[in-house]
């Protein structure tokens, strides 16, 4: 069976496995990224790794790379990166294979995590598919009709950044109002701090909770931090309504580290949705959680990287590759 090498660069950590032509993970591993060693000794330890973890694999051809920040996933560059300081117009598919000594294909963090989760996680059976990662940014991807979509010059799926409200509050961006503004971590504590002031919440008096003690505190039944995840969800619906009245797509996904509040943030947004959608035909749309974790990239990387080299699946079926991917 075909096996890819999958790897995701992270600002602290690098995700690394070897993944079999169907989606399961043989080996997987994590390594230091040290950005301020440079992309080359990065991709000597990414190496090292490899030949360590291939005992028992037959060798491998190809390797899919994800990596958060502007990719040209064309011609394998990463333009910049926001947690890699000092990496700017870094060719990374060729850096990595010539390491590797094999092709290496290259793609935004958050695409291949949606590409991963279409193909083997909570997209399976669906034909267009929109997920969303939540964290201390929104990130989001579109699969449309069994095409991952990256759209005219490689930036679609910033569904953080599109406005929700247009005098709100400053987004990192530079905008205001945008949904990362609204329900990112940093949002959902500003929210916290202020439903709890005055009050007898837990969370009253320090405006410096983490999300998670936001959640353990409403998981306890604390009014103020319950408040906070149902405003917070109210806002993700109506970004998701704006998904459905846009793209159409037959299930989202969330995930991310806020998504661990699970109902209570997903009940509140699936009602808000659903009270934003334009009428009865759209009611049905599902709003899942992401099941792959911290998996999703390198898995998706390494099916992408997969399809571009024409392999076939268990099933014997090539795997489905990039609209931009089949037009070259």
């Amino acid at each position: 069976m075909e096996r890819i090498l999958g790897i995701d660069i992270g600002g602290t950590d690098v995700k690394t496995g070897i993944v079999s032509i169907d989606g399961s993970i043989e080996s997987h591993g994590t390594i230091e990224t040290r950005p301020e060693e440079g992309p080359d000794a990065l991709a000597g330890r990414v190496r090292d790794w490899y030949h360590e973890n291939l005992a028992g694999h037959s060798s491998i051809s190809v390797a899919g790379l994800a990596c958060a920040g502007l990719v040209d996933s064309r011609r394998g560059i990463l333009y910049n990166s926001p947690n890699l300081d000092g990496w700017t117009d870094v060719p990374l598919g060729k850096i990595f294979g010539e390491k590797l000594g094999m092709a290496v294909t290259v793609e935004n963090d958050v695409n291949a995590a949606v590409w991963g989760e279409y193909l083997l996680g909570s997209g399976k059976g669906t034909s267009s598919f929109v997920a969303l990662t939540l964290g201390t940014g929104v990130g989001g991807g579109i699969v449309l009709n069994g095409t991952l979509y990256r759209g005219a010059r490689g930036s679609a799926g910033e569904i953080g950044h599109h406005v929700i409200l247009a005098d709100g509050p400053r987004c990192a961006c530079g905008s205001r109002g945008c949904l990362e503004a609204l329900i990112g971590s940093q949002a959902i504590r500003a929210r916290a701090a202020r439903k709890s002031s005055g009050t007898e919440s837990l969370l009253a008096g320090k405006d410096d909770h983490s999300v998670k003690e936001i959640y353990e505190a409403a998981a306890g039944g604390d009014a103020a931090a319950i408040e906070t995840f149902e405003e917070t969800g109210r806002y993700l619906g109506i970004g998701l309504a704006n998904i459905v009245h846009i793209l159409n797509p037959d299930r989202i996904a969330i995930g991310g580290g806020i998504a661990g509040a699970g109902e209570m943030i997903l009940g509140p947004a699936r009602e808000s949705m659903k009270r934003h959608l334009m009428g009865d035909i759209l009611q049905d749309i599902e709003v899942v959680p992401a099941v792959l974790g911290n998996t999703a990239s390198f898995l998706g990387a390494a099916m992408l990287a997969a399809a571009g080299a024409g392999l076939t699946n268990a099933e014997g079926r090539e795997t489905e590759s990039s609209e931009d991917e089949e037009k070259d």
